[in-house]
């Protein structure tokens, strides 16, 4: 692993960290052999002021007659490495080819702790002989972390709360057959998990409105501290620190663009149709059909916002439903085979994956602008990502915003400018439990 700092004859850089994803930056030097021994793929960036790094994934080189020859890096931040790990089906038991996906009924910040550790082989999964295994970096709860990262952040502040990722409802034992018995069976509804990690990720905080990080402790930036976090409360809405207003009022905020829209909201999300067996069970009690080829399944999440043209409907084609419910074994004879599921859990996990979707198309409202780079309040002290904090424009009107990106840039003409975004929250998105700023 090798570390570079910015140099000092940059010609411009785009700097930009995020509270819920991966950062990313551009970087733009003179095209010198120095520069090009310097910046290469795979080498990591590191500025002042922050405890990101950034990770060099593409380097361009442009030359021109007569003119200065220029580099451009840019890439992304740590966050990114999620994407280098998917959760993927396994045999159901060894040596047969069935296989079934990685299931879980816990809480969201124990689920991405546990399977993060797992995927990257680290702390209570260390394999340092896997090839999945990664030195120097491991997933932590915020009660772990360092100071150099909470930087006296409360604890019950960024703890995303108790939130589980599945639908938590009871499953129906569907074996008849008195000789079979469960080796794996869940008895309450079981969220799948398949496909890239970071993008499960991504979703799985989808559902508590969290944020989450891969950073270094701010003295070693070899080693890596990944976390599930909350912001704090710096609205006026609390008593217990000082509020952070942004405003043009006090001049900390300039060329602020305020930005209102509906065109994606939707307030009640339909699924398509998913097919799934019907088990013998309910055959032969008579709760469906006998007929049990192509039997389907239909849901819809819950309704928010009015009647008549303020109902906005979306249509969720695919939602990703465990049909299976792990698999059993004839005592008898040793042999194994596929356990299905109650299909009022499948009905279930439809209502819960439509209501994930819905929580994604909320009305949006940001609020963006420069901020001055001695203004009062000094990113990663007195406000961080994710924060909650207070936004008034030049009219008085004024609201709750979370802070969801910064963004540093610096060139020869301009200088340096850094410029927070903040993003509103509906009511119903204020109302989240664990988000402690009503």
């Amino acid at each position: 692993m090798v570390l570079q700092h910015i140099c000092e004859d940059y010609k411009s850089v785009i700097w930009t960290e995020r509270f819920h994803g991966f950062g990313d930056f551009k970087l733009t030097v003179p095209g010198t052999l120095e520069n090009l021994q310097i910046y290469q793929l795979d080498y990591y960036l590191y500025t002042k002021g922050t405890n990101k790094l950034m990770i060099i994934e593409q380097v361009e080189l442009n030359t021109e007659y007569s003119k200065q020859s220029m580099l451009t890096v840019s890439g992304r931040s740590l966050e990114s490495i999620l994407d280098r790990r998917v959760m993927h089906p396994y045999p159901i038991w060894e040596g047969t080819r069935l296989c079934m996906h990685e299931r879980t009924k816990g809480k969201v910040k124990d689920v991405i702790k546990h399977y993060t550790n797992l995927l990257f082989k680290q702390r209570d999964s260390l394999d340092t002989s896997h090839e999945r295994h990664v030195t120097g970096f491991g997933w932590y709860s915020v009660d772990e972390l360092p100071n150099g990262i909470r930087k006296g952040r409360p604890v019950s502040s960024m703890d995303i709360g108790n939130i589980r990722a599945n639908a938590n409802g009871t499953v129906r034992n569907m074996t008849r057959n008195a000789d079979y018995s469960h080796a794996a069976y869940d008895d309450t509804d079981p969220y799948i998990m398949e496909g890239s990690w970071y993008k499960l990720v991504q979703n799985l905080t989808d559902l508590t409105m969290s944020g989450w990080a891969i950073e270094h402790d701010g003295e070693d930036p070899y080693y890596w501290y990944g976390y599930t976090y909350n912001g704090v409360n710096r609205t006026f809405n609390q008593g217990e620190r000082p509020p952070v207003v942004f405003s043009p009022k006090y001049d900390n905020l300039s060329k602020a663009t305020y930005f209102k829209s509906k065109v994606s909201t939707r307030t009640k999300i339909f699924s398509g149709a998913v097919k799934f067996t019907v088990p013998l069970e309910l055959q032969l009690s008579k709760e469906y059909l006998d007929d049990n080829r192509d039997s389907a399944m239909q849901n819809n999440s819950v309704t928010v916002g009015t009647r008549g043209l303020g109902l906005r409907e979306g249509y969720f084609q695919s939602p990703s439903i465990e049909h299976t419910n792990g698999y059993m074994i004839s005592k008898g004879s040793g042999q194994w085979g596929v356990a299905s599921i109650d299909p009022e859990s499948i009905y279930r996990q439809i209502h819960e994956q439509c209501n994930t979707e819905l929580w994604r198309h909320m009305p949006l409202e940001m609020f963006s602008g420069e901020a001055a780079q001695q203004s009062m309040y000094t990113y990663n002290e007195d406000f961080f990502l994710g924060d909650f904090v207070q936004i008034q424009n030049e009219f008085g009107q004024q609201d709750i915003a979370r802070v969801t990106e910064y963004i540093r840039t610096s060139s020869d003409s301009e200088g340096d400018v850094f410029y927070p975004t903040f993003e509103s929250l509906s009511d119903i998105q204020k109302s989240k439990p664990g988000l402690n700023i009503t």
